[in-house]
């Protein structure tokens, strides 16, 4: 019961530190009693003795009590707790052990006031990005600093020449485009979601390797090399007459697809897949889809589907998921994905299974030969 109390004081500590950035006076927090009522005089004595040792006197702080008259049939006649009223931001801190954290989170809020005034609005939708970035505060000011008064169009995120490490603006990046959002927005690019669109900076193109299961293509197209790294942009541009389009989610599984007459297999790096429209040979290409069976590996498959409609999947039906139960492994995150409208019945039925159980398999859990006595029937 008084740890009940103790919860409910906790859930006013992020209010508190928005009113505190704010600026505005603290305000007595009133706790309503419980209306359950101990059932023994054992139970009530050693309740009320909780309560009161967290009581507020002369040489103490705590919260104070209000007590109302209690009429019970078991324990006679008795005083109980009508409401817990903690005064002052002093009893307050006490209480919930919060003494020490609140003054270096007051510290570095004055350090930040001190930078620039008018981030408190910021600061006071995210309390919690005060202390949470304690120790990167400083660089993140400088490099807010020096993008709001340079120029860095044509530059490249980790080129900009800002007195911070090259990593700090790309780990950061989230924080510093918030920060210039709301100081500055005039300044961004419309609607932009990261840093690179924000300030017109140029974007690292994103190569997806190509392995050729066909030599003698490989020898003919692309001087024999067995591998090689493509945009989705100049993949648009070619006009292969390709048989076979193997997309694999995994890395691993690009080398473990066998030789196949006029064929290529590519990594599509997860979610990047959805990069891969509007090419011209998918659509005549038989295209399969090797993923994770996951919730994520799904999502995937019904994506890509949507936008190629002949698109086979390999090794994520319910066959394959029951042939490697003892592979199957309980994941932390919970299913949440609901109807996927593009999957066949039998991926939809290895998902159910999945998503009941709360599992994954990954690809490289499959055997071998399972694998290769799969293929022989492709």
């Amino acid at each position: 019961m008084i740890a009940a109390f103790r919860q409910q004081l906790e859930r006013f500590y992020k209010s508190y530190l928005t009113t505190t950035i704010l600026g505005e006076p603290f305000s007595p927090i009133i706790l309503r009693g419980e209306k359950a009522k101990p059932a023994t005089m054992a139970d009530l004595q050693k309740i009320v003795s909780l309560f009161l040792q967290n009581e507020k006197s002369e040489t103490k702080r705590g919260w104070s009590i209000e007590w109302t008259d209690w009429n019970s049939k078991i324990v006679g006649r008795q005083k109980w707790v009508s409401k817990i009223i903690v005064e002052t931001e002093d009893d307050f801190l006490y209480l919930i052990q919060k003494e020490q954290e609140v003054i270096a989170f007051k510290n570095q809020l004055s350090f930040l006031l001190k930078w620039r005034p008018e981030v408190r609005l910021f600061l006071a939708e995210r309390p919690a990005r005060v202390l949470n970035f304690k120790e990167a505060w400083k660089d993140i000011q400088q490099v807010v600093d020096y993008l709001l008064v340079h120029d860095v169009t044509g530059y490249y995120v980790r080129s900009i020449p800002v007195p911070v490490h090259t990593k700090f603006m790309e780990k950061h990046q989230s924080l510093i485009l918030s920060l210039l959002k709301f100081i500055a927005p005039g300044k961004l690019v419309a609607d932009s979601i990261n840093l690179e669109r924000a300030l017109d900076l140029k974007s690292k193109p994103l190569l997806y390797t190509v392995r050729w299961l066909d030599k003698d293509m490989s020898q003919q197209l692309m001087h024999g090399m067995e591998f090689t790294g493509v945009t989705a942009e100049w993949l648009r541009q070619v006009r292969w007459t390709i048989n076979e389009v193997w997309l694999v989610e995994n890395e691993t599984n690009l080398y473990l697809v066998p030789p196949r007459k006029n064929a290529i297999a590519l990594f599509s790096k997860g979610y990047a897949i959805s990069q891969l429209r509007d090419i011209h040979f998918f659509n005549t290409a038989k295209i399969y889809y090797w993923g994770d069976l996951d919730e994520d590996g799904y999502k995937m498959l019904n994506g890509m589907r949507a936008c190629y409609p002949h698109v086979s999947s390999v090794f994520m039906d319910e066959h394959t998921l029951i042939s490697h139960a003892v592979e199957l492994v309980k994941q932390e995150a919970v299913y949440k994905t609901g109807l996927l409208p593009f999957l066949t019945k039998e991926e939809q039925a290895a998902f159910n299974i999945l998503k009941h159980h709360n599992g994954r398999l990954e690809q490289e859990r499959i055997r071998q030969d399972y694998i290769t006595d799969r293929l022989l029937y492709l």
